[in-house]
C-alpha cells in the first residue's frame, strides 16, 4: 500500500458525529464513545481525541494496550475497559486509572488486591449477561456482587451496563431484554442498592431505541459514519473514512485468457485488466473477488479474479481512457457515484465493522483533515 495507496480521516466528519449522538441523546446523557481496534480502522488517537473535543465524556477500550496507549499519549479523561481482560491486566489496569468492567467475583477480587497494592480506589462498571451471552454476569451472580459493591468502600463503583445482541435487526426482542434488565435494577433499588450509573445503549439502540438510552451511551460504528445497519441510514452522519489509490498496471488481455489464481475469471471479449496495488494483505476482503466494484476516475469498474494478497484486477474495458496513475476509490465517493463499507460487508457476507477494523493491515499513507 505504500506510496500509491492512502487512507484520508476527516475528523471533523466524527466531531459532527458525536455531536448528532448528542442531539439524539438530549444534553443530560454521557457519551462513552468506543475507539477500540484502533478506533474501528480509523486510527485511536486522533479519533480519541477528536471525539473528546466534540463532547464526548469517556472512551470505551477493550484492550489493555489500548487503554496504555491513550495514557502514554497524554488523554487523561476517563477510560472504561467494557469487555474482559485478562487477570493478570488488573494491575496495570488499576495504575493507569481505567474503568473496569467487572462480571464475576474472582475479577472483583482481582480487581481489589490491585487497587490495595496500587494504593488507589478502583473503578469498576457491574457487567450483566441480559441476552447477548458474551460478558456478563447473570442476574442472580450481578445481584450478589451489586451487594457487595455497595458495601464496598474501598472501591468505586461507578455503572451498571449490559449489551444488546440484536439492536440493529429486532428491536422488539431488543425492548423485551431491556425491560428485564431495567426491572433487575429496579429490584435492587428497592433492596436499598443505590444504582449508579446504567448503560446499554450501543449505535443502533441510540438511533431507534430511545428508551434504552439511560444515563450514558456507548457509540460505535455510528462514530464513524456508518450507520448500523441498513433501516438506520442517515443523512445526518458523516462518512470518516476516505480509502483510494491508483492504476498501476494496465494491459489488453484477449478473449478466453485467465484472470487471477484459481482462474475464477475468463475474458469473454477483448479485456482492459487494470492493476491496484491493494490486497488482502491490506485488508481488501479475500472474498471480493469476481463480486466487488471500485471507483476508476468516477466510474464504476467491477473487480475481476480472486484479490491477490498484494494487487486487486479490475475491468476497465467500459471506461472512458484509463492511465497509469489514474485515481481509484475503495471506499469514498467521486461525483454522484459512492462505495461504502457497507457495500464491501454486503459483497462479502459481513458486516462494516469488519470491513473498516482489517482496512490498513499493511501501512500507508494516512491524511487527517482536521
Amino acid at each position: 500500500m505504500a506510496g500509491a495507496t492512502k487512507a484520508t480521516v476527516d475528523l471533523e466528519a466524527l466531531r459532527a458525529n458525536v455531536r448528532f449522538v448528542r442531539e439524539l441523546v438530549g444534553k443530560g446523557r454521557l457519551i462513552l464513545a468506543c475507539v477500540k481496534a484502533n478506533a474501528y480502522g480509523h486510527g485511536a488517537l486522533r479519533c480519541a481525541n477528536a471525539a473528546l473535543q466534540a463532547g464526548a465524556d469517556a472512551l470505551g477500550v477493550a484492550r489493555l494496550d489500548e487503554a496504555l496507549e491513550f495514557r502514554q499519549n497524554g488523554i487523561g479523561g476517563r477510560i472504561v475497559l467494557i469487555g474482559p481482560e485478562s487477570l493478570e491486566a488488573t494491575n496495570d489496569l488499576v495504575r493507569a486509572d481505567v474503568e473496569i468492567a467487572i462480571d464475576c467475583a474472582d475479577r472483583l477480587e482481582a480487581v481489589l488486591r490491585a487497587g490495595k497494592a496500587s494504593r488507589r480506589v478502583p473503578i469498576v462498571h457491574l457487567a450483566v449477561d441480559s441476552g447477548m451471552a458474551r460478558f456478563g454476569a447473570s442476574f442472580e451472580e450481578a445481584s450478589q456482587l451489586a451487594v457487595r459493591l455497595s458495601q464496598a468502600p474501598e472501591v468505586s463503583w461507578a455503572g451498571v451496563m449490559t449489551h444488546f445482541p440484536v439492536a440493529d435487526t429486532d428491536q422488539q426482542r431488543s425492548v423485551e431484554q431491556w425491560r428485564r434488565f431495567h426491572a433487575l435494577l429496579s429490584r435492587w433499588k428497592t433492596r436499598g442498592i443505590a444504582v449508579p450509573c446504567c448503560h446499554a445503549a450501543n449505535s443502533a439502540a441510540i438511533m431507534g431505541l430511545p428508551e434504552t438510552h439511560a444515563d450514558m451511551v456507548r457509540p460505535g460504528i455510528m462514530l464513524y459514519g456508518i450507520p448500523p445497519g441498513a433501516a438506520f441510514a442517515s443523512g445526518k452522519l458523516r462518512p470518516v473514512l476516505r480509502l483510494e489509490t491508483s492504476v498501476v498496471a494496465l494491459h489488453w488481455r484477449e478473449e478466453g485468457d485467465y484472470v487471477g489464481y484459481g482462474e475464477t475469471f475468463r475474458c469473454n471479449r477483448r479485456t482492459l485488466i487494470a492493476t491496484i496495488p491493494a490486497g488482502y494483505g491490506d485488508g481488501i476482503p479475500w472474498t471480493a473477488g469476481n463480486r466487488s466494484w471500485v471507483l476508476v476516475n468516477g466510474r464504476k469498474a467491477p473487480v475481476v479474479g480472486r484479490i491477490s494478497m498484494d494487487q486487486t484486477t479490475i475491468d476497465v474495458t467500459d471506461l472512458r481512457e484509463v492511465h497509469l496513475g489514474d485515481p481509484v476509490v475503495l471506499i469514498g465517493s467521486k461525483g454522484d457515484q459512492a462505495i461504502t463499507a457497507n457495500d464491501w460487508a454486503r459483497w462479502c457476507g459481513t458486516i462494516s465493522y469488519e470491513i473498516t477494523t482489517r482496512l490498513r493491515a499493511r501501512p500507508c499513507e494516512i491524511r487527517y483533515i482536521e
